[in-house]
């Protein structure tokens, strides 16, 4: 029987991180969008998600822990850890796949032309000038260049990259939240 809600529980888990994983993916759509219309309204969109997505995190980890408390199942501090990162490796798993099917079939170097039309621009390049940050401008615009030369499993893999740290850093607060967390009792 307790095999048995392990897989429940390992189910609940893939349904969380899915979720989870499709959050992210709609604050990248988010940036991408802002980028390329160079709207800020939808960089602001992707700023707001950032901190939501943490609530939203918090929150399905606690569905996690009344699941496990429905199915009468006791997690230790290291299963709970495991199940936190579990559902951030889904996340990210899924995150990925829909950041290469955009860097491959929709992209075609759209996305960093806006990013370097956008430093190019002389207001931006003004700025960075009479704050006397005339080589970090040379920088990024040199870094933005070298983003031309990767391919979609290139970039697919820095944001992979970047998501799996934060996944291992926020898998950990979020179990402590979790293990802590403790349910009303069922009627």
């Amino acid at each position: 029987m307790q095999n048995n809600n392990l897989t429940i529980l390992r189910k609940f888990v893939k349904e969380y991180g899915s979720i989870l994983g499709l959050c992210w993916v709609a604050v990248f759509a988010c940036y991408v969008a802002g980028f390329r219309t160079q709207n800020g309204i939808y960089m602001m969109l992707g700023l707001i998600g950032i901190p939501a997505l943490l609530v939203i995190e918090i929150l399905l980890a606690i569905r996690l822990k009344k699941r496990s408390v429905q199915l009468e199942l006791q997690l230790s501090p290291t299963i709970t850890w495991l199940n936190s990162l579990s559902m951030f490796m889904y996340a990210c798993l899924l995150s990925g796949c829909m950041e290469y099917i955009y860097f491959a079939y929709m992209d075609k170097g759209m996305l960093v032309d806006s990013i370097q039309s956008m430093i190019a621009a002389p207001e931006l390049k003004a700025i960075y000038l009479q704050t006397g940050l005339t080589d970090y401008y040379h920088q990024i615009s040199t870094l933005v260049e070298e983003l031309h030369t990767l391919s979609a499993f290139d970039k697919t893999m820095i944001l992979f990259n970047q998501n799996f740290l934060a996944a291992l850093i926020l898998s950990i607060p979020v179990a402590v939240v979790t293990y802590f967390y403790k349910p009303a009792t069922l009627k």
